[in-house]
């Protein structure tokens, strides 16, 4: 009772009704001025014009320019008018084909990829070839992929690189979120020596498994939170571009296992950032608080064999329960994976939390007490395997 108090007491600390409100708020303005960003844009962009010069055919296609067919006689007359009359001119009686403009400008690189294609299908059009074979020559020929087991678990390419990006970004912000949490309230609460207090109600275990938990489910509310605005944000870009909406290629217990799997990671992960944070006296000058960093590291490595899921280094991380939290959602968003490999992995992580909190609490007993110096290294290791300090 007293841990899920301390909990709830963490959760309300740092989540407020109104500065919830004022983040959506500010969310949906920048997602509002985001949609009418391309709007304003094209509004006051000018229109290029660029001379075509050609005996005959089409004329280039490009948002944002005007292309005018003009016969290659008139080239003087047009030469002289850019800058003035014309932004720049195309002139297809050289070899290579000419871009003439007045000065570089940074529109001139899409304009130049522009007339290499529309050019490659004007010589593709001018070839004796039937518009069966010319279609052969200009479109990259199509594979058919077949799969001998249609229900292996193959997922669209484009959904699950959009659910692998998110979940390592969620990942990160959870992560990142509980590091700035739960070090500035332990080593504050350790300097105003408010811990030693509230020590002489609660065990050290009580009250960091309390904040633990409390700072944990606010993490993981703030990756709910920002995963939904940036899903919302993604279908509306969609809708404005006239595009289907963007499904999330993964099945209900799929998403279950993504969120219990980083839920016992972000406990696992603050466990080691509350122990440890407890070790600090100064953390505007201690050398350790760049330990506290170490538990992105799961992240680094998942994101590292993230292209190769089926891979033997994906499945060993998505085992080891120190990164499995961040290895198996993303494994299984990209691949399918045998029943017993999931079991397995959920066992060794929740074995790994309950030793790992157990250790974490210990090396808190040990470091919270202290001020003006920090433990011995050899200290918290005797603490965390759970031998007694040296006297």
């Amino acid at each position: 009772m007293k841990i899920w108090t301390i909990a709830l007491f963490e959760f309300k600390r740092y989540f407020k009704w109104k500065q919830e409100l004022i983040g959506i708020g500010l969310m949906v303005l920048i997602f509002t001025l985001t949609s009418l960003w391309p709007m304003l844009k094209n509004a006051l962009d000018k229109d290029y014009n660029v001379a075509v010069l050609a005996t005959t055919g089409s004329v280039p296609e490009l948002d944002g320019f005007k292309f005018q067919l003009l016969p290659p006689d008139k080239k003087a007359d047009v030469a002289a008018g850019v800058g003035d009359v014309w932004d720049a001119v195309i002139d297809t009686s050289v070899t290579p084909v000419q871009l003439l403009a007045e000065e570089k400008a940074s529109w001139q690189d899409k304009l130049k990829t522009t007339v290499q294609k529309w050019q490659q299908q004007r010589l593709i059009s001018a070839l004796p070839l039937s518009a069966e074979q010319q279609q052969l020559i200009a479109k990259l020929p199509e594979i058919k992929v077949e799969l001998l087991k249609a229900d292996s678990g193959a997922k669209d390419d484009k959904g699950q690189k959009l659910v692998s990006a998110g979940l390592l970004f969620l990942l990160a912000l959870g992560v990142f979120s509980g590091f700035g949490f739960m070090f500035t309230a332990i080593t504050t609460e350790k300097q105003n020596r408010v811990t030693e207090q509230l020590l002489t109600l609660l065990t050290p275990q009580q009250w960091m498994d309390g904040k633990i938990l409390g700072i944990s489910l606010f993490c993981l509310k703030s990756m709910l939170t920002s995963g939904l605005f940036f899903f919302l944000v993604i279908q509306a870009f969609r809708l404005i571009d006239n595009k289907p909406m963007q499904a999330i290629p993964m099945t209900g217990f799929e998403v279950f296992s993504a969120l219990l799997f980083v839920g016992l990671g972000l406990l696992l992960v603050n466990s080691f950032m509350a122990g440890f944070a407890a070790t600090i006296d100064d953390p505007n000058h201690s050398s350790r608080s760049i330990m506290m960093f170490l538990p992105a590291a799961p992240l680094g490595l998942a994101f590292s064999v993230m292209d190769n899921a089926e891979g033997l280094m994906m499945q060993i991380l998505s085992l080891f329960p120190l990164t499995s939290f961040a290895a198996m959602p993303l494994r299984m968003a990209n691949s399918a994976v045998p029943m017993w490999e999931w079991a397995l992995s959920l066992l060794l992580l929740i074995g790994c939390l309950w030793w790992f909190k157990a250790a974490a609490s210990r090396v808190f007993a040990l470091g919270i007490r202290m001020y003006g110096k920090e433990p011995d290294w050899s200290d918290i290791a005797r603490a965390f395997v759970g031998r007694k300090a040296r006297t």
